[in-house]
């Protein structure tokens, strides 16, 4: 098996299990009980939340567990949400972001301009700007194309407009790869999903600076355990998305990431013709390439890949075969974003692994022109 959608998820360590597993058998008590076994399992979280904080470069109780990233990005959306108040955001964000803005109420959402790789318009946000400007939310690293917004620049416009506009942004894709210290980026919050960084799927968290913690709202009612997101503690998933965190950094495999996908891009010029790499070429992070496939269908092209046990996604992994509306936002031609296919790497593939999907995906394109 080759699998090339690392970012619709990942697949979890060994070690990572090895720690989920010992949690459930060993620490299963609930960590807000008030009795020693309890207070072992609420030592686990304290030591997770130490390793986010690390990694973040914020204080332990500006961490927060949540399901995911999902309910991160819904959690601050929603909390910043009035009549009164107007929110910047783009067209390209993960459908998470797009569509909690179109189901809570704004008095207006502006959707920045971009140009044709992904990355936003400086002076499309410095005029987007007003006194009613209570949000600012952005994709950091794009789950589609792999682009890396300028946040530091970013929040650099917000703040000397306004330092009380919430700067928030999505890190899904960012976190372990990119520099995610939130001081030098200048965020004010941040969403992350364990299932991204080879840990558990079904749980993340959210970074919230405690100058602007006042402003959250939780989106379930409950225990509050963790202020804005009630709920037990699932303890095994924290502590071993904890352990993944940890054992990427030890990995170090950006340099080799970034090697697979440039030799990726190499065999595809050599061997395919008609194409063009939707991913921007710097900028970018190398877990994503998106390549657009001229006269292709992209689900027939995924099917007869996964025919041969290499797995790949059509866009985004959330939009299920519809038309992407991150590609469409970049103005990519159709007869590209039909023939799309994203490409995410671990370090888990080589580069004969490559060289066999290069293989098989030329001879499959040229089937499928042949009858198209």
């Amino acid at each position: 098996m080759i699998y090339l959608d690392n970012a619709a998820t990942t697949r979890m360590y060994d070690e990572v299990i090895d720690a989920e597993k010992n949690v459930e058998k060993n620490f299963f008590a609930n960590p807000s009980a008030l009795h020693s076994f309890g207070m072992e399992a609420e030592n686990l979280i304290k030591e997770s939340k130490r390793t986010f904080a690390k990694e973040l470069g914020c204080e332990e109780n500006e961490i927060y567990f949540t399901k995911g990233a999902t309910e991160s990005n819904n959690i601050i959306i929603s909390s910043l949400a009035s009549k009164q108040a107007e929110a910047i955001s783009t067209g390209i964000e993960h459908a998470s972001v797009y569509d909690a803005f179109n189901n809570y109420e704004y008095k207006e959402v502006k959707y920045l301009k971009n140009d044709k790789y992904g990355y936003i318009d400086l002076k499309d946000l410095e005029k987007s700007l007003t006194e009613d400007t209570k949000l600012v939310s952005i994709i950091y690293v794009n789950n589609e194309t792999g682009t890396i917004q300028n946040i530091k620049e970013i929040s650099k416009i917000v703040k000397e407009y306004n330092k009380d506009i919430l700067l928030h942004i999505d890190a899904t894709q960012a976190l372990a790869k990119e520099d995610c210290k939130v001081k030098s980026l200048g965020v004010d919050a941040l969403s992350f999903s364990g299932h991204k960084i080879h840990g558990p799927k079904g749980v993340g968290g959210l970074y919230v600076s405690k100058n602007f913690i006042s402003k959250l709202k939780p989106l379930l009612y409950g225990g509050r355990q963790e202020i804005i997101s009630s709920g037990t503690y699932n303890s095994p998933a924290i502590v071993a998305m904890a352990k993944a965190l940890e054992l990427m950094k030890e990995k170090n495999e950006r340099s080799y990431i970034k090697e697979l996908n440039l030799y990726f891009r190499k065999l595809v010029k050599e061997n395919i013709s008609n194409y063009t790499f939707i991913s921007p070429s710097d900028k970018v992070s190398y877990y994503i390439l998106n390549v657009g496939f001229a006269n292709i269908k992209s689900e027939v092209l995924l099917h007869m890949l996964e025919e041969e046990e290499i797995y790949v996604s059509s866009g985004s992994a959330c939009s299920k075969g519809a038309k992407s509306r991150v590609l469409e936002n970049l103005n990519v031609d159709n007869k590209f974003i039909d023939g799309s296919l994203r490409f995410s790497f671990s370090s888990d593939i080589t580069k004969k692994d490559i060289d066999k999907t290069i293989n098989i995906l030329k001879n499959s394109i040229e089937i499928i022109r042949k009858v198209m």
